[in-house]
């Protein structure tokens, strides 16, 4: 047993002893990707790290964009569930032929590091897509591709990045309006869940989970050390510049289209059961309340028990209100009560739209217009829908 204790200590010493250093000829680049509006989970654009070093033979892709998912990408996002990892691909050229191929842009950014910084970070990138290490809990502001690579650069580097300034006029919910509305499923849903957190303003890094903010932002960006100052690019390369797609949004196609037909329609029928004394369209009623229970638990889920930060304190949550779920349980008067406290709490929003801390986008407001005239016929105006 001492004997084989000791073999293995020897192979482990071998190994270190040769392990693969690369040369004072290497580069290292970041290899920054245009955005893929097919995609929804490519739609920020992508990053990944390139260590070309002819005299070794090296010519290797650091990616972590591999994607664990296996399907229902959506949900899983949503729900914090979602699982991705560092992939590795020989040659620069077989990425570049599939990003040919979906007409993306390419740009190489060689960063200015020095041979021992190069050798940390290549270390560094080889013992983080070993098995055991490779995987890590995505979150599209926080961790993805983008960050990840950041991330093992800044681990490398001897001194600190230093930035001109590190503060920025920009919340996650504008960089978000910006990019959604090609996705009007995603955009109805992330207007949803996206929380009084979104308002706040950025720090500079906070924003690099998009490719075109980092890449900005870095190439005005300097490496501090006790050597003293050098910029964090040395240079950069465009691969592909293809024209920009046209991207194809249109009004009638968006789920604000929709939600106002509904609330005209909602008008209509409140008038109608007003003016008649009768509410003929009950079951239509409690359809939308089911549909509101089953919204509320899902934000109150992604609000309490996810790890994003950006669905926090979410106000959507007083006009999607969960007391609507105990209306299927009570009844008589304690329905009534339960009615009028959630149009009290809707009344709120509409009240409070200029004070609370969370922007309310349209489509909400007119939803929850739709929910206050169906609540108060069961609640304070029940005596005039009722002969």
């Amino acid at each position: 047993m001492k004997r084989f204790i000791l073999f293995v200590l020897f192979l482990i010493t071998i190994n270190q002893v040769f392990a693969v250093n690369l040369s004072q000829q290497s580069k290292v680049s970041l290899m920054v990707v245009g955005p893929y509006y097919k995609d929804f989970a490519s739609i920020w654009g992508h990053v990944a790290i390139w260590i070309n070093d002819e005299p070794n033979n090296i010519d290797k892709i650091y990616n972590y964009g591999g994607a664990a998912y296996g399907g229902n990408f959506m949900m899983r996002l949503v729900t914090g569930n979602l699982k991705f990892y560092l992939d590795t691909r020989q040659t620069l050229t077989q990425d570049l032929k599939t990003y040919h191929r979906a007409k993306r842009d390419v740009y190489l950014y060689e960063i200015n590091l020095d041979l021992e910084e190069k050798n940390k970070l290549y270390h560094y990138l080889e013992n983080n897509a070993k098995e055991e290490n490779k995987f890590y809990k995505y979150e599209f502001y926080k961790a993805n591709c983008t960050t990840q690579s950041l991330d093992a650069i800044k681990n490398s580097i001897k001194g600190k990045l230093v930035y001109p300034t590190n503060e920025t006029n920009i919340t996650y919910r504008k960089i978000c309006d910006d990019k959604f509305p090609v996705f009007p499923g995603v955009d109805f849903l992330i207007k949803l869940i996206a929380g009084s957190k979104n308002d706040e303003k950025l720090n500079l890094e906070d924003i690099f989970f998009v490719p075109e903010y980092m890449t900005e932002n870095l190439g005005k960006a300097k490496i501090k050390s006790s050597n003293g100052e050098k910029p964090f690019f040395k240079g950069s390369k465009q691969i592909y510049d293809f024209p920009d797609p046209e991207l194809y949004y249109s009004f009638y196609s968006s789920a604000l289209f929709y939600i106002l037909i509904l609330f005209f329609l909602e008008i209509i029928l409140f008038g109608y059961s007003f003016i008649t004394k009768t509410n003929y369209f009950k079951w239509y009623d409690y359809f939308w309340f089911a549909i509101t229970s089953v919204i509320s638990l899902f934000l109150l889920y992604v609000m309490l028990f996810t790890h994003y930060i950006v669905t926090k304190w979410n106000f959507n949550l007083l006009w999607a209100n969960p007391l609507f779920v105990s209306i299927f349980f009570l009844k008589g008067k304690n329905k009534e009560r339960i009615f009028k406290i959630i149009s009290i709490s809707i009344l709120f929003v509409f009240v409070g739209i200029m004070f609370l801390p969370q922007h309310f986008y349209l489509q909400n407001m007119l939803l929850a217009g739709i929910l206050l005239m169906k609540s108060l016929k069961y609640g304070f105006l029940k005596h005039r829908f009722e002969k």
